[in-house]
């Protein structure tokens, strides 16, 4: 078989879906990670929960850590091309031939346990996957984010972060973690460990950051907060921003910040209050944060596609991110008419994203985007989308790529078209470079 041909045989035997909460999910995590002999405890570990932020948090600690020096890995979800991006060492992603080995190595763990490949969910695998791979690099450190919730997430079967980091905490997947910010946070708090600091999004909503300080002190952990923040965004464009800002742990003046979104500085602002905890505990140079920073870049996030048109991707999928998406827009683009190109899943809050999204646009295309198991049909999309705003010019197209070459045909080249919706929508019209 070719390498190839090898891959997709490993990923064949992969084929479980999530299994949230479908019995002790954590335990038997930790039962596999020890018949591998604790890959997780050979390397330093910065693990990252939150609903909104996670993304952006994550690349720009392994970014500092790596520009810093240090080999450094990050699993993170979702991915856009290839489930390989979610396990990456300094930027790159793990080979097919590393993944082959991992995976062979993981596969007799389980026959050892008299578990079969179907016993782990794919995320699960992944997981799993990631920490023997890292161990087998020799990493130093690892950024890690929790795939859904904190409490019952497979990441949680770790024991020993030297960091917990939360980014902010809105509403999202309500079904499995609680429709209050109170129930939402309590599940994300359970990935805090006792003595470990925790750092904290500067502008949690308050339910959510009772909770959190609640925990930490429960864990009789440090809580790190920016309580002073203030910034200046002295420019601000579709290629990124520069911004000045000051807590009461640090202070910096024009950083260079290649991701978009107002929303962005309190992440960075996140991401430097956790690099002044680690800098009492490694050397990170002020040079190399300020150098990783201007470098950091996230696909599928406020992403340029296209230009006459020009074409924005976003992968806001909750109404938090459609909130943050709409803000931006106005505040970069608030006279240029907007055709929205949108695809949404049935088991998020697609009709309070509307609300929010519809407002702002001249015209509305819906699509269907590829998870057969929970999209929401682009009919049903469009009949959501005429009750909340009847007399909004609107199209439906059955394929992504047919509603975008629709989006450029009705829309002028001075104006903008936004795809947006679902990461499940966004990595199908991705360019290939």
């Amino acid at each position: 078989m070719t390498i190839e041909q090898q891959v997709a045989a490993a990923q064949a035997e992969m084929t479980q879906g999530m299994l949230y909460e479908v019995g002790d999910r954590v335990g038997l995590l930790r039962q596999v990670l020890a018949e591998l002999g604790h890959p997780e405890n050979k390397f330093k570990l910065i693990h990252i929960a939150g609903t909104n932020g996670k993304g952006s948090t994550t690349q720009m600690l392994r970014t500092i850590l790596t520009t810093a020096g240090y080999r450094s890995g990050a699993f993170m979800s979702p991915y856009l091309r290839s489930p390989f991006e979610q396990i990456t060492i300094d930027g790159q992603m793990i080979t097919a031939a590393d993944f082959l080995t991992a995976f062979a190595q993981v596969k007799q763990a389980l026959g050892e346990l008299t578990l079969p490949p179907t016993a782990l969910s794919k995320f699960e695998w992944y997981f799993i996957l990631a920490m023997v791979y890292f161990q087998q690099q020799q990493v130093a450190w690892v950024v890690i984010e929790t795939g859904l919730g904190g409490e019952f997430d497979a990441t949680n079967a770790l024991d020993q972060p030297e960091l917990v980091i939360f980014t902010k905490i809105a509403y999202d997947h309500m079904a499995l973690l609680g429709d209050t910010l109170t129930a939402i946070a309590t599940t994300k708090s359970k990935i805090m460990r006792p003595g470990v600091p925790v750092i904290s999004y500067p502008q949690q909503a308050p339910e959510a950051e009772m909770v959190l300080r609640q925990a930490a002190q429960h864990n009789r952990a440090t809580y790190w907060q920016p309580q002073q923040l203030k910034y200046t965004i002295e420019r601000f464009d579709l290629t990124g921003m520069t911004v000045s800002l000051t807590s009461e742990w640090f202070t910096w003046s024009q950083l260079t910040l290649r991701l978009v979104g107002e929303f962005q500085v309190a992440n960075l602002a996140t991401v430097l209050t956790a690099v002044h905890v680690l800098q009492q505990l490694i050397t990170i140079p002020n040079k190399c944060i300020r150098q990783a920073l201007s470098q950091v870049q996230l696909p599928g996030r406020l992403q340029v596609i296209g230009q006459r048109p020009t074409v924005l991707l976003d992968g806001a999928h909750n109404p938090d991110g459609s909130q943050a998406l709409v803000t931006t827009l106005q505040r970069l683009t608030p006279h240029r008419p907007l055709t929205l190109v949108l695809g949404m899943l049935r088991d998020k809050n697609y009709r309070q994203m509307l609300q929010l999204l519809l407002p702002r646009a001249q015209r509305v295309i819906v699509t269907t985007p590829d998870n057969p198991q929970r999209h929401l049909p682009a009919n049903e999309l469009a009949a959501a989308c005429r009750q909340i705003a009847p007399d909004l010019p609107l199209s439906i197209c059955a394929a992504p790529q047919q509603a975008l070459r629709l989006a450029h045909q009705q829309t002028a080249v001075d104006d903008l078209i936004v795809v947006t919706g679902s990461f499940y929508l966004v990595k199908e019209l991705l360019p290939d470079d």
